[in-house]
C-alpha cells in the first residue's frame, strides 16, 4: 500500500510537471500570436492613418483650388466692371478736357 501511495505521488508530480511544461508552451505560443497580431494591427492602423492623411490632403488641395478659382472669377468680374465704368466715363473725360482746352485757349 505504501508503494501505491508513493507511486501515486510520483505520478501526480510527473503529471504536475507535464502540466507546468504544457502551460509554459501554451503561454509562449499565445505570446507569439499576440505579438504577431499586434504587429498586424499596428501595420493596419498605420496604413489607415496614412490613407486618411492622403485623403485629407487631397480634399484640402481640391478645396483650395476651388477657392482660388472663385477668387479669380470674382477678381475678373470686378476688373470687367471697372473697365466698363472707365469706358463709360471716357467720353465725358474727353469732352471735359476739350472744353477746358478749347474754352480756355480757343476762340469760343
Amino acid at each position: 500500500m505504501a508503494y501505491e501511495i508513493l507511486k501515486s505521488i510520483v505520478d501526480a508530480e510527473e503529471q504536475a510537471l507535464k502540466m507546468k511544461q504544457q502551460a509554459a508552451e501554451d503561454a509562449k505560443t499565445l505570446k507569439t500570436k499576440a505579438n504577431e497580431q499586434s504587429s498586424f494591427l499596428l501595420d493596419n492602423i498605420r496604413k489607415e492613418g496614412l490613407h486618411g492623411i492622403d485623403t485629407a490632403a487631397k480634399q484640402a488641395a481640391e478645396d483650395s483650388r476651388m477657392a482660388i478659382q472663385g477668387i479669380r472669377r470674382d477678381a475678373e468680374e470686378t476688373c470687367l466692371k471697372i473697365r466698363s465704368q472707365a469706358a463709360e466715363k471716357k467720353e465725358e473725360a474727353i469732352q471735359a478736357i476739350i472744353g477746358k482746352v478749347v474754352g480756355t485757349y480757343g476762340s469760343c
